[in-house]
């Protein structure tokens, strides 16, 4: 007589939809500069603001937890994780080989509708430079090297990649207020989509080389600017301290 397995009651479809939905809208969140690094949240606050109850919410942050975007801080708090400079560094080299790959690739597959979902994106993503909204900015580059990207079709390396993007994601919030350097940005994206309508695979990998960089850059120079500045105050903190 075969043994009876016994397996444990299986959470409903409509649980696992709304467990499987909050769980993806922070992640989008993140890889698209809505949390900025060090963050503080709870669990409470997300789910009002979700419309969601806390369980799904918490399920979600221990998941992302998991996967290094946060960082467990008591009791039902959790707070945004944040970088190293040595791991940005990692971070910007990895990008620069699986995204160069990534373009290189959609160049070569685009399709006629993918020029015209590409350059819409790229329309909007203008507009929010223009507009120096570095909210709408951060979603729709989000959006627009996640489309490109899709095209490549290579799930295995779009997932490597959206796994760097959840990490590094909230340090762009950082960069985001920052007009030039929006500017400069959409320089590259405008080679990124000239790149692709002229099926130009080495001038794709170049000009997302060239967006990564940049970014990279500039982050790091303001993080070498807050660093400066942490260390001019601290002597300050600590002399107020022995005055009082």
């Amino acid at each position: 007589m075969h043994n009876v397995i016994t397996l444990p009651p299986s959470p409903s479809v409509a649980q696992e939809a709304v467990k499987d939905q909050v769980y993806r809208h922070l992640r989008d969140g993140l890889m698209a500069g809505r949390f900025a690094p060090g963050q503080r949240l709870t669990i409470r606050g997300l789910a009002e603001a979700l419309g969601s109850s806390p369980m799904p919410v918490d399920e979600a942050l221990r998941r992302l937890q998991a996967e290094g975007a946060f960082e467990f801080s008591g009791t039902a708090r959790f707070s945004v994780g944040q970088l190293s400079e040595p791991q940005l560094r990692d971070v910007r080299d990895a990008r620069v080989a699986l995204e160069g790959l990534l373009a290189e690739r959609a160049a070569s597959r685009m399709t006629r509708v993918d020029d015209a979902e590409v350059t819409q994106l790229y329309g909007r993503l203008q507009v929010a430079a223009d507009a120096v909204d570095g909210s709408a900015y951060l979603w729709m580059n989000f959006a627009f090297h996640r489309r490109i990207y899709q095209i490549a079709q290579a799930p295995m390396i779009l997932g490597a990649v959206e796994n760097f993007w959840l990490l590094i994601g909230p340090c762009f919030v950082l960069v985001a207020p920052d007009a030039a350097h929006l500017q400069r940005s959409m320089d590259a994206h405008r080679r990124i989509l000239d790149a692709l309508l002229d099926r130009d695979t080495p001038a794709a990998r170049a000009a997302v080389t060239d967006d990564i960089m940049q970014a990279a850059n500039c982050l790091s120079r303001l993080l070498d600017k807050a660093a400066k500045e942490r260390s001019v105050a601290a002597p300050r903190r600590r002399r107020k301290d022995i005055s009082t």
